[in-house]
């Protein structure tokens, strides 16, 4: 009896070890670059010039955001063919049992040449709509979310408001926005 008890518990404990780790590839696949989220590429596009790319990516940015504010880069002095622009994406998410709405915002650097263009979403914070809700302290920074994932222990009588299930739900989602934002854009560039 004591032999099939200990078998069970076993199968239990590595059933349970196999979940976790299924669930874990959500956080551990985001793209981190010394510790701050960054979604980047560098796409070749055969036979379309500078100006063909910049058009279309302008275009594809004019319809794709609703709300964005254009940036500077001090060091850049030949603004032609980029875009520097700081982007709202809105999503919903059900931390509980209702869908909230969601607001990502992301800076966004798209960089055209003949053939080729490169972009960057970086800069990523996210939050409710609700006041209401960001007036309880609600964690806005993936990059902080993220570190505080991959510690061993969350630990008690810290600061963290938000369990490993809460994160991922909100970095997943967030993940699946951007993802939505970067495929859009590859295709309005390949058109």
């Amino acid at each position: 009896m004591n032999k099939l008890l200990l078998l069970l518990s076993f199968l239990l404990l590595s059933a349970a070890s196999f979940a976790q780790t299924g669930k874990d590839t959500i956080v551990y696949n985001l793209p981190v670059v010394n510790g701050h989220l960054l979604y980047a590429d560098s796409i070749n596009v055969k036979g379309r010039s500078a100006a063909q790319l910049d058009t279309a990516a302008k275009h594809w940015f004019l319809g794709y955001f609703k709300n964005y504010r254009l940036l500077k880069l001090a060091d850049k002095k030949d603004t032609a063919n980029f875009i520097f622009s700081e982007a709202l994406l809105e999503y919903y998410l059900t931390p509980g049992l209702v869908p909230i709405k969601f607001f990502a915002i992301i800076t966004l650097q798209i960089d055209c040449r003949n053939s080729n263009y490169n972009y960057k979403i970086y800069n990523i914070y996210f939050r409710p709509k609700s006041d209401f809700l960001n007036s309880v302290g609600y964690q806005n920074d993936p990059d902080y979310l993220i570190s505080i994932y991959k510690q061993k222990h969350l630990g008690f009588g810290t600061s963290v408001v938000v369990d490993r299930k809460q994160i991922r739900n909100y970095l997943g989602h967030m993940n699946i926005e951007v993802r939505k934002c970067i495929t859009s854009l590859n295709k309005a560039m390949a058109n």
